[in-house]
């Protein structure tokens, strides 16, 4: 998909186009437990636009990763960040959470799959969720992020485990999967088609 030159101009309306050319693209669907195993944080942007969806559950990465394929190939100057979040009340583990820094001119530009079916762009650093208590924030330069590997063999590991144990000490991705089988029902996945739709939400603030 080419965009028209003006887009860049604003950056909420190039990030904006981005969000719906991924929800085009990659739509959010129910797992179950063995696709979760097989697919979740495992996955290059290449493969999860071959397949055309990812998880309704925790679906920040890979529609990150895509986004982040899509900046690199209109050779938008971007940042992958990674925020790993402290324990909270409902979920007393530490948890991983994922988004993009972008450069639009001279003006700073986030890009955040914040949750469920809501994409929040506006202009600035990412600064954390304000409302989950965090252990760090990293950033790593987009052109490190190859559309053809995996986020940890992009970063230069074996596995997720070998990436998780250098940069997050407190992460236990075991710990997340079990969580997410737990919660994982067709049910759910109604009650989320109810509150959200099929299609993505785009908020935005100057």
């Amino acid at each position: 998909m080419e965009f028209p030159i003006e887009i860049y101009r604003n950056g909420i309306y190039t990030a904006s186009n981005i969000a719906h050319e991924v929800d085009a693209k990659v739509k959010r669907v129910f797992w179950t437990n063995e696709q979760i195993d097989e697919f979740f944080a495992k996955r290059s942007a290449t493969e999860i636009l071959y397949n055309g969806s990812t998880g309704f559950m925790n679906p920040c990465l890979d529609l990150t990763l895509v986004s982040s394929s899509i900046m690199s190939s209109k050779r938008i100057p971007h940042y992958f960040v990674i925020e790993e979040h402290l324990p909270v009340y409902e979920f007393p583990f530490n948890r991983l959470h994922f988004a993009l820094e972008f450069k639009n001119g001279n003006q700073d530009y986030v890009m955040d799959y914040k949750g469920e079916n809501e994409v929040h762009i506006y202009s600035g650093k990412y600064k954390g969720r304000q409302d989950i208590p965090s252990a760090g924030i990293i950033r790593i330069l987009g052109d490190k992020i190859n559309p053809y590997k995996a986020l940890f063999k992009s970063l230069g590991y074996e596995t997720m485990g070998d990436l998780i144990n250098d940069k997050f000490k407190g992460y236990s991705l075991k710990t997340n999967l079990i969580r997410l089988k737990q919660d994982n029902s067709i049910e759910n996945y109604k009650d989320y088609l109810r509150r959200n739709g099929e299609n993505i939400k785009i908020i935005t603030k100057q």
